[in-house]
């Protein structure tokens, strides 16, 4: 492998395991938060963030969501500590202060020009040789979608320190640097420093990192890898090359890593093998939200369980699978089980409503509401919002959210749930850009995201939906049966209503093209939309339990219901024509 006089006995096969020992070595003495598989992945995140911040040499750290970015990071930060580690290996490195900024859209040159001078002024009066500063540009590629062009700043940053106006003529002032980033940047700035890149886990991979959750309980673990890891690994694997062949990476690997967490515990719990019944609702709790054309996932996860599967054992009613986030979340006392935060997927905003009725009746939730106004975008109101969460966290108030884009990306640490604990209190980071704050977070605190449907399958960021649990919430999913036959009769009657039998008049003028279009149901009806029907159908139902109480029998009382509908109906139709 090396040429004389410095061949190396074994070539590359040795070299490769020297470097794989050395990987190991540094691994082993971290201390790592319960429920984390200490995987390939970690390993080689950890190990090259440490020789770089140690050496001062950028790093870009680039992968998927839940390729242990983040989670390297944090580690590494806390092990680090100089003469104060608690491992012998660490003290004999330099003391490590990291200092995060949160890129977004709303990024400039300014905000990374200063985390880069504060990073400098701290390392000033301390010995180089034992302590180092470090730039942290978390989520570093939301910020090439910004008009300011702010990522322009790093070229002399990562040459020689500087902003490029100053000469530097001495290697203190150069900061160590480390990018994280879920896509590829412009090659500009990554050929400025080392690039890390992780690829899609295969097989092997994904059941080493479910092995690792796992590991906190042994017997719980042979249970675990005798029945189920092997599956899921294989289950989690056809959905993601699936939904890659439809469009966008719907699911990823925090759905995965959470799926294998909630069999780990139900299984403890129960010391025995998980009901079919069981199974499907964990599977449905973190693959929800997404409907996919060619593999639904209860029945690609049923198929590598060797489960019999039938299309009505999937539950659809979303509603019994917040429901059961909400709770789960209120009774969680173990720190390693934390329950995701929520993204409901809706039509019309349906689910607020749907939520305050039947979630959060005996609280007092906080709704925030975004626009697109110009005013609503600026930096001032962005931080506003963020107090505003900040307050709801230290308090356990419920939080609802909902189209405050230019907010989310403050969260990420928020929905990392990655935790520092000090006695019996969690903290997280809060904050945007260089503006970073430790939060408490009370245990009764509950986030909750409302978007459009197509919204979020067209424009969300992929690790914003990876790092929450998703399900699709409409009108039609708080109905009963005998409620949903009386919405299909409904539909009907209110499309033959809308039907134009006379030619000249199947046609109306269209404002926008200046042509003409074909007559449609909301030319009949002022206002409706897919969910008016359902939304009609609750408003006529006195209470939550009218629906149940209609049977087939009860044809009178089914027929008074419709007739009732009709003439809600009735009062929304267009006078004219």
């Amino acid at each position: 492998h090396f040429r004389s006089p410095c061949r190396l006995s074994g070539g590359s096969t040795h070299f490769r395991k020297e470097l794989d020992y050395c990987q190991a070595a540094f691994l082993n003495e971290l201390e790592l938060p319960p429920k984390i598989g200490r995987n390939h992945a970690l390993k080689e995140n950890v190990f090259m963030m440490i020789v770089c911040v140690d050496l001062r040499i950028p790093l870009f750290l680039v992968g998927k969501p839940g390729s242990s970015k983040s989670l390297a990071k944090g580690v590494v930060g806390d092990a680090m500590r100089g003469s104060h580690s608690q491992s012998v290996l660490f003290r004999r490195l330099k003391e490590v202060e990291m200092v995060s900024f949160q890129c977004s859209q709303l990024s400039a040159a300014e905000g990374i020009i200063s985390i880069f001078n504060e990073c400098q002024a701290l390392q000033k009066p301390h010995n180089s040789d034992r302590y180092v500063a470090c730039v942290v540009l978390d989520e570093v590629g939301l910020a090439e979608d910004s008009p300011k062009l702010p990522l322009k700043a790093l070229h002399p940053l990562l040459d020689d320190g500087t902003t490029g106006a100053e000469t530097s003529d001495s290697s203190e002032t150069r900061v160590a640097f480390v990018g994280i980033s879920n896509w590829a940047l412009d090659p500009a700035k990554m050929n400025r420093g080392i690039l890390v890149q992780r690829e899609v886990p295969d097989n092997r991979e994904l059941i080493t990192s479910a092995r690792g959750i796992c590991s906190t309980d042994e017997r719980t673990l042979q249970l675990m890898d005798t029945r189920y890891i092997d599956s899921l690994a294989k289950a989690y694997l056809e959905i993601y090359l699936s939904q890659k062949k439809e469009g966008r990476e719907f699911f990823g690997l925090r759905d995965f890593y959470s799926l294998v967490k909630m069999v780990f515990s139900l299984c403890k719990s129960s010391e025995k093998p998980l009901p079919k019944e069981q199974l499907i609702h964990v599977v449905q709790r973190n693959f929800g939200g997404l409907k996919l054309r060619r593999n639904d996932p209860v029945e690609v996860f049923c198929r590598h369980l060797n489960l019999p599967y039938r299309q009505d054992d999937a539950d659809s009613n979303s509603v019994s699978l917040v429901r059961a986030n909400l709770s789960a979340a209120t009774a969680m006392h173990d720190k390693s089980d934390e329950t995701r935060y929520l993204l409901l997927l809706t039509e019309n905003q349906a689910a607020l409503s749907i939520v305050r009725q039947r979630f959060l009746t005996d609280k007092n939730p906080c709704i925030i509401f975004g626009s697109n106004f110009p005013r609503d975008q600026e930096y001032t109101e962005v931080c506003r919002n963020i107090n505003t969460v900040k307050i709801c966290m230290e308090t356990g108030r419920t939080l609802v959210l909902l189209n405050l884009e230019n907010l989310y990306e403050s969260l990420y640490d928020t929905l990392n749930q990655y935790y520092v604990y000090f006695g019996d209190n969690r903290y997280v980071d809060l904050g945007l850009g260089n503006h970073r704050v430790k939060c408490l977070v009370h245990r009764d605190f509950r986030l909750i995201l409302i978007a459009e449907k197509e919204t979020v399958y067209k424009d969300y960021p992929i690790p914003l939906i990876n790092r929450m649990e998703k399900h699709f919430l409409a009108m039609s999913s708080v109905l009963s049966l005998e409620q949903k036959q009386i919405v299909e009769k409904l539909e009907t009657w209110v499309k033959q209503f809308a039907e134009v039998a006379i030619p000249s008049l199947s046609q109306r003028e269209d404002g926008n093209e200046g042509g003409k279009r074909n007559f449609q149901i909301g030319d009949a009806f002022i206002g409706y939309h897919n969910d008016a029907v359902a939304t009609i159908v609750l408003k006529m139902s006195r209470n939550q339990d009218d629906g149940r109480r209609l049977s087939k029998s009860d044809d009178c009382r089914k027929d008074e219901m419709i007739t009732k509908c009709r003439f809600a109906l009735l009062q929304c139709a267009r006078s004219e024509e």
